[in-house]
């Protein structure tokens, strides 16, 4: 959680950081644009139609209407909303000025002393550090960089007890400095970096009300990716409050993107098969097996490229190399693991930042509690697994599965048939 200890200040723009799209080539623009576009959709509700104004390295960013200023609601928005933006790397609010000397002595010298009284307020003496960082991308202003950060070291340091501190400064003004505008700034909200929700296509996520899928979900979000959502149930073995509460994760994670679409499957009937015919050790590699297929399914109506899993190498029995690999034989489509090597405390901090981490929380069962094997295959081999799925009519319980699927609206819970998977082709 970042500490925000500034005073509200009249600020006019928000200045717009991006660091892994500064290295695309010829197409930058068009992520910068998804990143515009992102922006407004994150910050409508509280900045309604903000002007953008787009330069190198930088968006600025406006407040609607002819000279305003962010209201506290707005910054407000901005701290609690920027640091989970897929594709930005910080913003700051400030202020946006002419590229003179003039200018920015009277936007600095006005504003610090009401920065400097919260700053001392909110830090001890010996934690009361300094610095000026001054990127001046226009080398025609008469003054150089270094220069500039002296002249206002001057001008502000004298009797004011603080310390000057180049590398980690609890107090740092910054001054970007460009042909038709420059910047002044005392606060730096840092967002996740990576590339804007939209820019790398479409995947489908195979999503639990677990911490780990989410967690992928945002990952996959933070790499440019729209993500759809697959739930997989076993009414009435499981509660209504297992969709529910995978709802209330889509909603969430629909934050960070163009809202993705949300179809749920009642697994039981495969469930019933499989434990009646099949062995007992391998129930949860053929249950990964058929749920992969029916997503197959999902993902080429919807027209995704990829599906996505929250599977983290060694964690459960399903999850060895072993179980991983017969599993992803049951599909043609890649299979995207972005979690694969993290480490549990990882995952968790994740999905607290992105704030999942409270409904997976919520003790509900879901379809992999039903009729779980008790000492579950962690070395499967897939001719064994083929010979129990020989047992079984997969084409005609799959497709009962897809009879019943439905596709969900997160937001009121409201369900509609499916129908239309029926035309696919199943991937046995």
């Amino acid at each position: 959680m970042q500490f925000f200890w500034q005073p509200y200040l009249p600020y006019n723009a928000v200045s717009c950081r991006y660091s892994e799209i500064g290295t695309k080539g010829r197409n930058r623009r068009f992520f910068v644009e998804r990143l515009t576009t992102a922006l407004h959709r994150r910050l409508a509700k509280w900045f309604g139609n903000p002007r953008f104004v787009l330069e190198e390295g930088r968006i600025f960013m406006m407040p609607e209407g002819r000279d305003a200023v962010l209201t506290p609601e707005q910054l407000s928005a901005l701290r609690a909303e920027m640091p989970g933006l897929p594709g930005i790397a910080s913003v700051s609010p400030g202020f946006l000025l002419e590229p003179e000397l003039p200018a920015l002595e009277t936007c600095i010298l006005e504003t610090f002393p009401k920065v400097y009284e919260a700053f001392v307020a909110n830090f001890p003496a010996a934690e009361r550090t300094y610095s000026m960082r001054v990127n001046r991308s226009v080398k025609t202003f008469p003054m150089r960089s270094a220069e500039l950060e002296r002249h206002f070291a001057e001008k502000l340091l004298p009797g004011c007890g603080l310390t000057l501190d180049l590398r980690n400064a609890n107090l740092c003004i910054e001054v970007d400095i460009r042909a038709k505008r420059a910047f002044v700034d005392f606060e730096r909200i840092e967002g996740p970096g990576g590339l804007p929700t939209g820019s790398a296509g479409g995947v489908l996520a195979l999503l639990s009300g677990g911490f780990d899928s989410p967690v992928a979900c945002y990952e996959m979000m933070r790499r440019g990716c729209n993500v759809d959502f697959i739930t997989f149930h076993s009414s009435p073995y499981t509660p209504p409050a297992a969709i529910t509460k995978v709802c209330g994760i889509v909603r969430k994670l629909n934050e960070f993107q163009k809202r993705g679409r949300f179809v749920a499957v009642n697994l039981l009937p495969v469930q019933k098969a499989i434990r009646d015919a099949c062995e007992d050790r391998h129930r949860t590699v053929l249950y990964r097996r058929c749920m992969t297929r029916l997503a197959t399914v999902v993902a080429r109506h919807f027209e995704d490229q990829a599906l996505v899993t929250g599977d983290n190498l060694g964690q459960v029995a399903s999850q060895t190399l072993a179980n991983l690999d017969v599993i992803s034989r049951a599909t043609p489509m890649l299979i995207l693991r972005p979690l694969l090597t993290y480490d549990k405390l990882d995952i968790m901090r994740s999905a607290e930042r992105i704030g999942t981490a409270e409904l997976s929380l919520e003790k509900v069962p879901d379809s992999c509690t039903v009729f779980a094997p008790q000492n579950p295959a962690t070395n499967a081999h897939l001719d064994a697994i083929l010979a129990d799925e020989a047992k079984l009519n997969l084409q005609e319980l799959l497709r009962e599965c897809l009879r019943n699927t439905v596709i969900m609206n997160a937001l009121n819970y409201n369900e509609h048939p499916f129908v239309e998977l029926l035309e696919q082709e199943l991937p046995l």
